[in-house]
């Protein structure tokens, strides 16, 4: 195998648990802010702290490492590891997320429109988890995601 060197694993593996951090960051932050918003819109007051915030962020980023280790693959990898990451993430979210579902029931009506719409938005961030892992992971490779033999420059024409 031509291209693969020590230095070049040492780095993707460096870019994946890099890119599950930013995507830990990006996704739990973006989760956690939803969270929050939704709890508000349903009238009760948000009492979430610190403890809890790093953990959704922690959660966030192990969820996120099947895209990020991914991110370096051919398409059709790369493509498999974005969607592990988001049924993952999404089954996270919709067994624990929807824990207190009574308060979203129980919410003034006028209300329902904004938590449906925090709802999905909370669902595109379950969707994006993956890729944002995955760009970063690509971001922090670098040179890493290309073979060494297509960095040398162009291959000598046939004679």
């Amino acid at each position: 195998m031509a291209g693969i060197t020590g230095r070049r694993v040492v780095r993707v593996l460096a870019a994946t648990v890099g890119g599950a951090v930013v995507a830990g960051v990006v996704g739990g932050g973006a989760a956690r802010l939803l969270m929050s918003l939704i709890t508000i819109a349903a009238a009760e007051e948000s009492t979430f702290t610190l403890v809890g915030t790093l953990a959704v962020l922690m959660v966030f980023g192990v969820l996120a490492v099947p895209a990020a280790l991914t991110a370096t693959a051919p398409t059709v990898v790369r493509v498999g590891g974005r969607w592990v990451t988001a049924l993952l993430t999404g089954f996270g979210v919709a067994t624990t997320g929807f824990s207190d579902g009574a308060a979203i029931i129980l919410a003034p009506d006028s209300r329902m429109t904004l938590i449906a719409v925090l709802v999905v938005g909370f669902g595109a961030v379950v969707a994006a988890h993956g890729q944002i892992a995955q760009y970063a992971s690509r971001r922090l490779a670098g040179d890493a995601t290309r073979p060494a033999a297509a960095t040398t420059g162009p291959e000598p024409a046939l004679a």
